[in-house]
């Protein structure tokens, strides 16, 4: 029985942190992780097509085809390209869009933290760039 109770605890503990964190998201905030999703998705389908959706206009200047973006992603993030395992952190407003955290595990099992910046593009959340740094917070 005291088995169940701390289950029972444990359970109501892990849904209200999730619930308490989901509410304190930036507006916004849901549809930009359905956006920054479909990406990925994309990626995982080796879709480049499908990705370059989802780029922001400042990104389709420097990468002007689905084929160069996407061996650009493949080349410059194979963490993003093929990702192992993924979790959406926290959001947070920045100027007129948000910033999106990110947890990705590449195919070798090093975790990283992604920071893809959002902006709104004719009433849609588009990735206008993406910071990736090793996720020091898994120790070894």
């Amino acid at each position: 029985m005291k088995t169940v109770r701390t289950l029972a605890l444990a359970c109501s503990l892990s849904l209200t942190l999730a619930l308490s964190a989901h509410a304190d998201s930036p507006s916004g905030a849901d549809d930009a992780r359905a956006v920054i999703q479909s990406q990925l998705d994309a990626f995982e389908a080796r879709s480049p097509e499908d990705a370059y959706e989802f780029a922001a206009p400042n990104v389709r200047r420097i990468f002007p085809t689905p084929q160069v973006f996407g061996s650009m992603v493949k080349r410059g993030y194979p963490m993003v390209w093929d990702p192992s395992d993924t979790e959406f952190l926290d959001a947070r407003t920045m100027d007129e869009g948000l910033v999106q955290r990110l947890r990705i595990v590449d195919r070798a099992g090093q975790p990283y933290i992604a920071e893809y910046m959002m902006v709104m593009v004719d009433g849609d959340w588009r990735i206008a760039g993406v910071s990736i740094t090793r996720d020091e917070s898994f120790g070894v």
